[in-house]
């Protein structure tokens, strides 16, 4: 079963191609100064708590609540989740995160990767958490990015 740790840090932090298909161990989107958008869960197919971490430099709210990285568990996403944001400079940084029963927040890490479906102001992510396999169905979610 694969782990991509190897291939990311040879690729130092660009996306891999496995299998024929493009993977990132994050997404940086680029967004107007100010933003708006939502996130809807498709599917979740892991043992372990899954997550949706998303993070600017500048501000976020999402559900009343602002700042500028939040963890999204999939647990917490009966309907989509709006946000609006105001960024200083850079993208808005988009990841999966999962909890392996510990109570913590892992990414990044053995099997992680997302291969990205992008279509227009649309964006599916079909993601692996740490298990080292190559499924991509641990987390499903989709980003609709609004121009304000």
């Amino acid at each position: 079963m694969p782990s991509f740790d190897e291939a990311f840090v040879e690729a130092k932090g660009a996306p891999i191609i496995f299998n024929g298909i493009e993977l990132v161990r994050i997404d940086k989107i680029p967004v107007n100064k100010k933003f708006s958008g939502s996130i809807r869960l498709l599917s979740v197919n892991s043992i372990w708590k899954q997550g949706i971490r998303i993070k600017l430099d500048g501000i976020l709210t999402i559900n009343s609540k602002s700042g500028n990285d939040f963890v999204i568990w999939a647990s917490d996403m009966d309907m989509p989740v709006i946000f609006s944001g105001e960024i200083k400079k850079g993208q808005l940084m988009v990841w999966n995160a999962w909890d392996p029963g510990r109570g913590g927040i892992d990414a990044w890490l053995g099997g992680a990767a997302m291969n990205i479906v992008i279509d227009g102001n649309k964006r599916i992510y079909k993601c692996n958490d740490g298990h080292p396999d190559d499924n991509f169905d641990d987390i499903i979610f989709e980003i609709l990015i609004n121009v304000l």
